[in-house]
Parts: structure tokens; sequence; C-alpha cells
């Protein structure tokens, strides 16, 4: 796969933010809830493993495997470590900080786990750019028997943009880098639960 040039992801959002205030319409804050209910802008991608359900359920969700799959896009950082784990991450209301390469943090929270078939997560506390545009995200992973022995995972991440105006660049970071991101994930757990 073709990576795109790195170029400073805070000032591609700069020059969002920018253009947004010399025309007057910067974006105003609202309440999560607002968000919530009006302003999802969510990515999905599906990838079909040869190995079976519990096995690749159990590599995604492990506590260690964001540096391993996380490995960065274009101008995205890779994720380096996670740290202040709070609880066992088959709990949901466990949560941790995850670090990148740039040293940004988010704060991500498990709030659903079933074992071998869905895993959700909520990230917020941004200190990069998205923070400007996004109140919070979300993770969803499902996973499926899929012939005999094999998997089918789907994944969505869901953003929820503070406003309308937020929700335009947000919906072209998430529908470029933000895909491609997850692309690269999806590649590297594949790469890394390969059967020979």
């Amino acid at each position: 796969m073709r990576r795109l040039r790195t170029v400073s992801l805070p000032l591609i959002f700069s020059f969002a933010t920018a253009a947004l205030a010399l025309n007057g319409c910067v974006p105003p804050q609202t309440t999560i809830q607002e968000s919530v209910d009006m302003h999802p802008i969510s990515v999905t991608l599906e990838e079909t493993f040869t190995v079976p359900r519990q096995q690749i359920f159990e590599f995604i969700v492990a506590e260690d495997v964001l540096p391993k799959i996380l490995t960065g896009y274009g101008p995205l950082p890779a994720v380096v470590t996670t740290r202040d784990v709070s609880g066992p991450w088959d709990q949901p209301g466990s949560w941790r900080h995850v670090v990148l390469a740039d040293g940004n943090t988010a704060r991500e929270e498990v709030t659903e786990f079933k074992q071998g078939d869905y895993f959700a997560y909520r990230i917020n506390e941004f200190t990069f750019a998205v923070k400007y545009l996004a109140t919070h995200a979300q993770g969803q992973w499902w996973f499926t028997d899929v012939g005999t022995g094999g998997t089918k995972v789907r994944w969505t991440y869901t953003f929820y943009a503070k406003n309308a105006l937020a929700a335009l660049p947000l919906k072209a970071f998430a529908g470029i880098l933000w895909r491609g991101y997850m692309q690269v994930c999806l590649d590297q757990t594949s790469e890394l639960t390969k059967t020979h």
C-alpha cells in the first residue's frame, strides 16, 4: 500500500480552522449529547482472516496489541505504548491512556466486551488537533465465523463532531487519513496472525 507523504497533522487542522475563522464561522462549543444526536461520522472496514474467531478476537483485544498494529499512516503517528491502565482490559469501565509517537495522548475506555463476539470502546481527552473538531469517538469490533475456521471482522470507528461546521473537515479527515490508518491496522493484524 502506498503511504501518504508525511505532513503535519496540526497544520491540516490549522488550515481548516483558519478557513472557518476567516469566514466568521468558528464552531461554537456543543454538548456531547448534541454531537451524539446530530454529528456522527463513521468509517467501517471489513476483513476476513484465515484464523479461528477466538484467536483473532484475543489478538485484537489484547492489552499490549496497539503498538504492534497501529503503526502509523501518512501524517498520523504510530501508537508507541499505553499507560495508566485502570483495570482488567476485558472489563467495561477499565480505561487507559494511549500514547502516540509524537507525544500526544488520548483516553480509551472499554464500554462493552462480549467474549469472542464484540468489543467496543470510547476515546476522548485527545491532546492532538482532532480535539478542536470532535467531542469523542467510539470504536466497535464484530467477529463472525466464516467457512471452516475463518473469521470475518468488521470494525467501525465513529467520530462525534462538535457541530455541523466541524463535521466538514472531520469527515474529510476520517474518510481519507483515518480510513488509511485503520486499513494499515488490519493489514498488520493479518500479517501477525497468519497461519503457516
